[in-house]
């Protein structure tokens, strides 16, 4: 038993790792979009983008069974691998709430590039800020869409494994009202 868990810590270790390794390379991209929309030009990576990011949310559930079972096992690590799969996830939100706010905030057939915004936001307040308030309106659509479209486990550690998950994006809802708040 104690063996089997231990391969669980090792795999897990690697595969946090790798994940780490995807939200570096989904944070670089995202990184070199708010500087093209910022020189006034197009997004170019944005489907590559999300791939990267969802990619990463499909390793974070996976990392979160497996850090479930080695709660369930009480295993000495099972909370320390669990913190660090969870602040893995906080980045994923974090990632996904910069991308939802600022990038499809200024892509093109969402709403108008950032330069734009911030000119017509002078020159027509009420406008801009009915613009920003859909644009976050879309960013809690798609939450939901996300939400209602997720696959629900069969079992007890696939299920708290999701809700770890679950209160990861919960966070990110709360931190997401108090911007609306401020």
């Amino acid at each position: 038993r104690l063996e089997r868990l231990q391969r669980i810590v090792s795999k897990l270790q690697m595969e946090s790792g790798l994940c780490e390794e995807q939200l570096n390379q989904a944070d670089a991209l995202l990184q070199s979009e708010l500087r093209l929309l910022a020189a006034g030009k197009a997004p170019q990576h944005a489907a590559e983008l999300e791939r990267d990011l969802e990619k990463a949310d499909a390793m974070l559930r996976a990392l979160f069974g497996d850090v479930q079972a080695l709660k369930d096992g009480r295993h000495p690590q099972g909370e320390q691998m669990y913190r660090r799969v969870y602040r893995l996830h906080e980045r994923l939100v974090a990632l996904r709430t910069e991308h939802s706010l600022r990038l499809r905030a200024g892509t093109p057939g969402t709403a108008v590039t950032a330069v734009t915004m911030a000119a017509r936001a002078r020159a027509e307040p009420e406008d801009a800020a009915l613009r920003y308030l859909q644009e976050l309106l879309a960013w809690v659509e798609e939450n939901q869409r996300r939400l209602a479209a997720a696959e629900w486990g069969a079992d007890l550690p696939s299920v708290e494994g999701q809700l770890g998950a679950q209160r990861g994006v919960h966070q990110g809802v709360e931190e997401f009202r108090a911007k609306i708040e401020r």
